[in-house]
């Protein structure tokens, strides 16, 4: 059984976790809960978890510090964070301490939630696969060489030193690690950790013909494979000569992976390096070498140091989503100025080469469409459907500009739907209209007369002024002060004209019955007055 641990501030909310999970069919048990990081970090005392599902905004300790003092007492635990849609500040540094999962609360189904638990699941057995069983009675293991290579290639080895024994426990001892490869497979063949790994190997063993050289390969963490290429101790290594055929053997498994298999795989490749202590670095090299195929394109090699990738990105201003204005061109039906603006956001990304802040930046625009939806759509079962299929359409794109392309898409399908809308809706807004001038006297708000009509609040708002020229309030309020002038003409006080137009405080009547006709009440009495002598 995976052990979970589930920290959030809220009881419903971790009831909810708790009871929408059967954790004993997907071979999960839920060892302890806790309302904040504080709570959970003594939870843990007693034992680690295998995945850890926290909330973000939390009292006493949040879950951004909470997962910095996880990942010191051990990289291995998954983690899923949980966020509201207002939390997207704290994203970036989420990612930051490899966080397996980002879910939004509002969105979390439990079909949705299990199919994220058994993708972990996954990820932890693949992992364990190829870890030593103990036994305490055993004398000690050998020192397992992939395990081994994982330790070095994700905490580096201790004090910069590694003992020459387990170097010779794992057979590593005659050799000399060149480079390091990561293998990142695109997500529309998405084949099993077995099957990826398995595939890999043998089309390897077919290409890596030149025996001056061999090569160790196992996943990481993540269940993505990684290749070191080593040659014997006492090799001096050509640097270029190496490279060149690095680099060739490389393409050659992508082009095999895809004309035999279909499926689209990029490799990073790492710098030179010529110690077992170097391989830390190597590995951050040749991931960030990988990530870069969302500016530089997917299904090819990209080396570490190459002129491209070496490129330095000049100081620029911090990047920011207007999701007002977004919303405001969507419901002006502004598709050309939307595709100007989304034109010019993807540049800047691109510009930036920063893949975790386009990862940030994608889960705002997903989140503004996820939001415009229901206030356009009667049918929540299909906005339902439509959140998912754009969650699993986003997660297949590996480029910036399959995610710029997709987002266009996305982006004029919904206005396409608003226009569709309008042209039904508009006899709601002359609804609305009449009755404000028929009930002006009483309590209107914008949520009780978009209740009326059977529209969202924030569709009503924006239809409204587009059909009207003026905003619900606006209107609501020209419509008083109109019937307070006639009011006026009277012997009634002008409090009391207030009162009777909707206007319970004669502050604020006499207040905005200056600004829209420039005089106060009085002034106005006065003036029509005289103008009838």
């Amino acid at each position: 059984m995976h052990r979970v641990i589930i920290v959030e501030d809220e009881f419903i909310v971790r009831y909810g976790i708790r009871s929408m999970i059967n954790w004993e069919s997907i071979g999960m048990e839920v060892i302890g809960e806790a309302s904040n990081g504080r709570e959970a970090l003594e939870v843990m005392e007693s034992g680690l978890p295998d995945i850890l599902i926290t909330d973000i905004k939390m009292p006493v300790m949040d879950g951004i510090e909470l997962i910095a003092e996880v990942r010191k007492l051990s990289p291995d635990i998954r983690i899923i964070i949980l966020s509201n849609l207002e939390d997207f500040q704290y994203a970036k540094e989420a990612i930051r301490h490899s966080v397996s999962e980002y879910m939004i609360k509002s969105d979390m189904m439990p079909r949705d939630f299990e199919l994220v638990l058994l993708k972990l699941k996954e990820s932890l057995e693949a992992v364990q696969k190829n870890m030593p069983v103990s036994s305490q009675a055993a004398p000690p293991e050998p020192v397992h060489k992939e395990n081994f290579l994982l330790e070095l290639m994700e905490r580096g080895a201790a004090q910069g030193q590694i003992d020459r024994s387990r170097l010779a426990q794992a057979g590593l001892a005659d050799s000399r690690p060149l480079y390091l490869l990561h293998i990142s497979l695109g997500s529309s063949a998405e084949p099993g950790y077995g099957q990826g790994q398995s595939v890999i190997r043998r089309l390897l063993e077919q290409i890596w013909i030149e025996r001056a050289l061999g090569y160790e390969m196992f996943p990481d963490r993540q269940g993505e494979l990684n290749i070191i290429v080593t040659t014997e101790l006492n090799t001096e290594p050509a640097g270029f000569a190496w490279l060149d055929f690095v680099r060739s053997c490389s393409e050659e498994l992508i082009c095999r992976l895809s004309t035999q298999y279909g499926w689209t795989a990029t490799i990073g490749l790492s710098g030179v390096n010529g110690q077992w202590t170097e391989l830390k670095n190597a590995y951050v090299q040749a991931v960030e070498a990988a990530r870069q195929k969302l500016f530089m394109g997917s299904g090819r090699v990209l080396v570490h140091s190459s002129e491209e990738l070496k490129a330095q990105v000049p100081p620029l201003e911090a990047l920011q989503i207007s999701s007002r204005q977004i919303q405001s061109m969507v419901y002006a039906f502004q598709s050309r100025e939307l595709e100007e603006y989304l034109n010019q956001l993807f540049g800047q990304l691109a510009v930036r080469r920063d893949a975790d802040l386009v990862q940030i930046i994608s889960l705002e625009l997903l989140m503004i469409l996820t939001t415009l939806w229901p206030d356009v759509s009667r049918d929540a079962e299909q906005v339902l459907e439509l959140k998912k299929q754009y969650f699993d359409e986003l997660s297949m794109l590996e480029t910036l500009e399959q995610s710029r392309l997709w987002f266009m898409q996305a982006f004029e399908a919904l206005v396409e739907h608003m226009i569709e809308m309008y042209n039904s809706d508009r006899n709601s807004i002359i609804k609305a209209t009449q009755y404000i001038q028929q009930y002006y006297d009483q309590e209107i708000t914008l949520q009780s007369i978009s209740r009326l009509v059977h529209l969202s609040k924030n569709y009503f708002a924006n239809l409204f002024r587009k059909e009207v020229g003026e905003s619900f309030l606006e209107y609501l309020t020209r419509i008083r002060i109109e019937k307070a002038k006639t009011l006026l003409t009277g012997e009634l006080k002008a409090g009391d004209v207030g009162t009777l137009v909707g206007i319970q405080d004669p502050k604020y009547f006499s207040k905005v019955f200056k600004k829209i006709t420039g005089v106060s009440p009085s002034e106005y009495r006065g003036l029509v007055r005289k103008s009838g002598q």
